[in-house]
């Protein structure tokens, strides 16, 4: 009764320090993932690189030459996944979202970005 006890309480301890563990580094990741994200991105879609500033005041993105200012709405921590609401320069705004996308073995990550219905993969030029 004593070691099935025993064994019970470390099963528990081991479960309850996963948990945490995952709870920390899921929730430590959302912060930073602006910072993640921010760089230069070559376009596959199209021609050209889109800058992306999530870390400085004003954040901006850079996209054919044209520079917007963006409002970080809600980071999606689950979703690797950053919801930016757009000022599009001509009085109205648009809700645009980049996704970290990350490779089979999780070292490297390409995005996602969402906005006015499509969607094109960007790949890192350079971080910020």
């Amino acid at each position: 009764m004593r070691k099935s006890l025993t064994m019970k309480h470390v099963t528990l301890t081991a479960a309850i320090f996963f948990s945490f563990s995952l709870i920390i580094g899921c929730g430590g990741n959302g912060g930073d993932l602006p910072k993640q994200i921010s760089g230069t991105w070559q376009r596959t879609a199209a021609e050209g690189n889109i800058e992306i500033n999530l870390v400085t005041e004003p954040k901006t993105l850079k996209l054919d030459g044209q520079s917007y200012t963006a409002t970080i709405e809600k980071i999606d921590t689950g979703a690797n996944s950053v919801h930016l609401k757009v000022d599009t320069g001509d009085g109205h705004t648009e809700e645009w979202t980049i996704r970290q996308i990350w490779d089979d073995n999780g070292t490297d990550f390409s995005l996602g970005f969402i906005r006015n219905g499509s969607q094109e993969k960007l790949k890192l030029v350079a971080h910020s």
